[in-house]
């Protein structure tokens, strides 16, 4: 297995980070496919529409096209959104990683690097109205290529993140994940991260019931010890 190693984000990066993130959200999309043919007013407008046309046209080549122009649509309602999101995240703080993320003491972005190319990608800021009496630090930007997925560069990422939560002096770190992500989620959890709630990020997430869950990771004081 060839080594990796985590360094901090440099200019020269940055359009491999682009394409990793990018690749990593697009992963999703299939995921989101599925779900969406598993709900029972998508199985009833698959099934029902195309009996419709049959039953008052008497027309098989009608039904089936209609099959496939609704599974079609779908693909569009799943791919989307993830690609809307790309783009936002695209022209915001992926935009220029170093003013977003390098500018501040209290933000970093690293890389995993593997033979010289990006495979593994984390941001982190603070949060800007943590609840009081608290300082958290926010993980950002999680991806892993999939072709080095299974290597331990997740959790090294995050133990990243945690260490440098801890070195700046923040209570907590927090994080947000998606309902079809069991793996990120298991990843989290079994690192010590606990969930606290879920919510919607946009109406169209609401519509398909697709949610945001929440986690959290204390972070000991400073005389309780280390990570």
């Amino acid at each position: 297995m060839a080594p990796y190693y985590i360094r901090k984000y440099q200019e020269s990066d940055h359009t491999q980070v682009l394409a990793l993130f990018t690749n990593g959200m697009e992963e999703h999309i299939p995921a989101t496919f599925k779900y969406l043919l598993k709900l029972p007013r998508t199985l009833l407008l698959l099934f029902g529409m195309p009996l419709s046309l049959l039953l008052v046209y008497g027309s098989w080549m009608l039904a089936i096209a209609c099959v496939f122009t609704l599974l079609l649509f779908l693909w569009f309602i799943a791919r989307f959104p993830w690609k809307q999101y790309v783009a936002m995240c695209s022209n915001t703080d992926l935009a220029d990683i170093t003013k977003s993320y390098l500018s501040s003491h209290d933000s970093c972005f690293w890389v995993a690097e593997c033979e010289g190319q990006v495979v593994g990608m984390v941001g982190a800021v603070p949060v800007k109205d943590p609840p009081l009496g608290k300082k958290q630090l926010q993980l950002f930007r999680m991806s892993v290529a999939l072709e080095h997925r299974g290597k331990g560069i997740a959790k090294a990422m995050v133990r990243t993140v945690l260490q440098f939560a801890r070195d700046q002096g923040f209570s907590e770190v927090v994080l947000e994940t998606g309902a079809l992500q069991p793996g990120a989620q298991a990843l989290y959890q079994g690192m010590g991260f606990q969930k606290t709630g879920q919510y919607y990020m946009t109406i169209f997430w609401r519509i398909v019931d697709i949610y945001s869950i929440q986690f959290r990771y204390d972070l000991p004081s400073a005389h309780e010890g280390g990570l």
